[in-house]
């Protein structure tokens, strides 16, 4: 048996785990609600993921990256950068979509819609900012 590595970890893992339960025994006696069977999903792959982290002493990029060689690093590097433009691109393109169609319908409820997505693409442009000049000085 493995001993804990890190306790602040097996304590989050363990709430999630009877989050998890409480949502899916309530919605599997009580009523089924699709908002609890989410959450009771999302809780237990969160509960799943930190019980593996708990036990482990290194972070999975250690554990990945020592097993890969110069190719497999760039491979995934080009591929989270690939993902991330593309994902910054449609959030991008559907808030000037709910934007225009706010102002073109006066459709009330587009407006937080197109502002939310606006403040999302912002922080992603400056996260991927901060990470970029924190990887030049440091790497």
């Amino acid at each position: 048996m493995k001993s804990i590595k890190h306790p602040g970890n097996f304590l989050l893992a363990c709430v999630m785990a009877v989050v998890c339960l409480i949502c899916l025994s309530v919605c599997l006696f009580f009523r089924m609600d699709g908002e609890l069977l989410a959450v009771g999903f999302i809780t237990g792959v969160w509960a799943v993921t930190d019980f593996y982290e708990a036990f482990h002493n290194k972070p999975i990029e250690e554990r990945v990256g020592g097993q890969g060689d110069e190719r497999d690093i760039f491979l995934a590097m080009k591929s989270s950068r690939t993902t991330m433009r593309i994902f910054n691109k449609a959030l991008f393109l559907a808030s000037v979509l709910s934007l225009w169609g706010y102002t073109r319908f006066d459709l009330a409820f587009l407006l937080p819609v197109g502002v939310t997505l606006c403040v999302a693409v912002l922080f992603l442009f400056l996260l991927l900012l901060c990470v970029n000049l924190y990887y030049e000085k440091r790497g």
